[in-house]
């Protein structure tokens, strides 16, 4: 799909890679629909966008809340007259033990990460099909290809969600003359784990944990993210590089786009090796926590 002209919906648009996306579309000739709950971070990105010639709206959305997807589609038509590409991005992740879970705390990420792709597909899509064109986009991530990965399991179970939702749309869709793609992040400096939950192991490095988790966002100095990056062992890439990455992909009709240069062998070596991924896995959470131990013995006393 040509990118100038369109009209795109973003929901998770106040920061991170939603607001990296808004400013790449817009760079691309896109007027922008920008949906978040934090309406500051809006109305910054709506400037922004504005600084680039483009025209730009922002709605303010639950998107665990049908009655504000149905809103948010509603004020996006009266706004701009159509949508044709919408992308599902808003999302959050949870760190801890699963058996320290509550049901409470499933709810919440699946309403966000689920419910949310569920919602925008039910309310957009049949604009779309109307036209005969459209384009969707959800943010899903590597932890939908590779669960194995991913510390946190109820995050991982909503991104295989996202990725099984989209790769059958896709399928089910391109004859109708709608594109999909699922974008699948590793690791990016945002501000995800700023709106996460931690939840405490509760064995006296909850403390650290939590600062580790909520630090590591857009205003982390490169000396904290590189010492985040050795921790986890992974390359950590900035919201910008997958917006192009994005904007690229909804040109080339592309279903799947991958974030950094090891993540299709860590898809592949799943696939045929899901014993040797496990062991893998179970070897590097060791060393992250005997790192964070580590940490724990050096920090200044209180």
């Amino acid at each position: 799909m040509e990118i100038a002209g369109k009209v795109a919906v973003i929901t998770g648009a106040a920061s991170g890679i939603g607001r990296a996306t808004a400013l790449a579309l817009a760079r691309e000739g896109a007027d922008i629909v920008l949906s978040d709950i934090d309406r500051d971070g809006l109305e910054q990105v709506r400037a922004e966008i504005e600084s680039l010639g483009r025209k730009a709206v922002t709605v303010r959305a639950d998107v665990s809340k049908l009655a504000d997807i149905e809103n948010l589609f509603a004020a996006s038509i009266a706004a701009m007259g159509r949508v044709d590409i919408l992308m599902n991005n808003a999302g959050v992740h949870m760190m801890g033990p699963i058996e320290n879970i509550t049901l409470a705390d499933w709810e919440w990420i699946v309403g966000i990460n689920v419910w949310s792709v569920i919602y925008g597909i039910h309310v957009f899509l049949p604009h779309m099909l109307e036209r005969g064109s459209g384009y969707i986009v959800n943010t899903g991530s590597m932890a939908g290809l590779n669960p194995v990965g991913e510390a946190s399991i109820p995050y991982a179970a909503t991104k295989c969600a996202v990725v099984g939702i989209s790769e059958g749309l896709a399928g089910y869709l391109r004859p109708k003359g709608i594109g999909v793609t699922v974008v699948c992040p590793s690791f990016v400096q945002t501000n995800i784990g700023k709106g996460g939950r931690f939840v405490p192991s509760r064995d006296g490095l909850d403390e650290l944990r939590d600062t580790l988790y909520h630090t590591f966002g857009e205003e982390a100095t490169p000396e904290q993210v590189a010492l985040l990056s050795q921790m986890l062992q992974s390359e950590i890439v900035s919201a910008e590089s997958v917006a192009e990455k994005v904007a690229q992909a909804i040109k080339d009709n592309k279903v799947r786009v991958l974030t950094h240069s090891d993540s299709q062998e860590s898809v592949t070596r799943r696939a045929v090796d899901i014993e040797g991924v496990i062991d893998e896995y179970v070897e590097r959470d060791r060393e992250f926590q005997e790192m964070v131990k580590v940490l724990a013995a050096n920090l200044p006393p209180s």
